[in-house]
């Protein structure tokens, strides 16, 4: 879908919805890392910039579970000025039922254009877009503190919040985790760790049935969102991520009558070698209290340690109030580095405040163009 002018002033190009960025010419993709860039460097000063390359083929390659629409936003004078998204769960999704009528959106605008409610009007195309596709929920997930303000100013309401921590391998507590993995291999020997890539198909039912349980018991807070994993969706996202050039592991203990108890997994992109993202950690309900979500993470740092000794860090996050989990990461050395919040909205509110808030612009507008007041 192409918007096309959307004011005097703004034009918005979009790129292939289903195959998001493919054929892309070279002079966009600068526009587009023109605004990205500069917005992350805004607020994380101190980190190194996502690789290019690595970004372009993650965004170039369209989820059949999950459909992600770009747009990049010019001015008139053809400059960029923010670039934003649009992501829905597509009818392949096992989620879709529970979630198709969820929509989840992004708007960066760079900084030296904010103030000009150019984020106020690409919402009101974003929730156009909504309308048309019969969205009731709208939600955005942000990071950073104007994005917050903005959403506090059209009253969203803040239905989860997760916090990022990093840990540096060179600071990691390696006697710590010495002691967890000694300590679980002696008060549980039956107790045995794999680890890999794909499923393997023996266990792929069961792994995607307990995967399922767990990760929907963590906290989220009064978010709308259900994750379910399938053998299929679980085959079509393994494939996915190496299509997008990414590495995902993922380390399961095992009981001795064969049950998963457990599981924790990983994303690595070798163009990113400084780096691992640790995504989840979780028991199963009825292995919990005997350390092994200690041990898990200790036998998973040992792996790290092996199979990628040139990483510098690994990134995890988790809600707040998961104290026992916030432990343990603060135990082995994980430290936080910035909070994210999920704000949500029901469409037909979020439609009336931002026509509103446009309408009072284009008055005040108006009134400065009739006394000779700058707009």
């Amino acid at each position: 879908m192409d918007f096309g002018k959307i004011s005097d002033d703004l034009l918005a190009v979009a790129f292939d919805s289903t195959n998001a960025f493919t054929g892309a010419p070279e002079e966009l993709w600068s526009c587009w890392f023109a605004v990205s860039e500069s917005v992350f460097w805004e607020f994380n000063p101190k980190s190194r910039l996502p690789d290019r390359n690595a970004a372009k083929r993650r965004m170039s390659v369209a989820s059949p579970l999950y459909r992600t629409e770009r747009f990049l936003v010019f001015n008139h004078a053809k400059t960029p000025v923010a670039v934003m998204s649009f992501g829905y769960e597509t009818e392949r999704s096992p989620s879709y039922e529970l979630d198709k009528n969820i929509c989840h959106i992004n708007i960066l605008v760079e900084k030296g254009f904010r103030r000009q409610r150019i984020a106020t009007r690409l919402l009101a195309e974003l929730l156009k877009k909504a309308r048309s596709m019969q969205k009731i929920t709208i939600a955005g997930e942000i990071d950073n503190t104007p994005a917050r303000k903005f959403c506090e100013a059209y009253n969203g309401e803040m239905v989860h919040k997760e916090v990022q921590h990093r840990m540096y391998m060179d600071g990691a507590d390696w006697e710590a985790a010495a002691e967890w993995r000694t300590k679980g291999r002696k008060k549980f020997p039956d107790t045995t760790f794999e680890f890999f890539q794909d499923c393997p198909d023996a266990d792929i039912e069961a792994f995607c049935r307990t995967y399922t349980e767990i990760i929907n018991e963590r906290p989220t807070g009064d978010m709308q969102q259900t994750l379910i994993t399938t053998p299929q969706s679980r085959r079509i996202e393994e494939e996915n991520l190496k299509k997008k050039g990414v590495q995902w592991y993922t380390l399961i203990s095992r009981e001795k009558n064969g049950d998963i108890s457990a599981m924790t997994d990983i994303m690595y992109h070798p163009r990113e070698p400084h780096k691992i993202v640790q995504y989840f950690t979780g028991v199963s309900a009825g292995h919990r209290r005997k350390g092994l979500a200690k041990r898990l993470k200790a036998e998973m740092l040992y792996v790290m340690q092996e199979k990628f000794p040139e990483v510098e860090y690994i990134t995890t996050t988790m809600a707040p109030d998961n104290r026992p989990m916030q432990a343990i990461n603060a135990k082995l050395g994980f430290k936080l580095r910035k909070t994210d919040c999920v704000y949500q909205w029901a469409l037909t509110d979020l439609e009336t405040q931002v026509a509103a808030r446009l309408q009072t612009a284009g008055r005040r507008r108006k009134r400065n163009c009739q006394t000779g007041f700058p707009g």
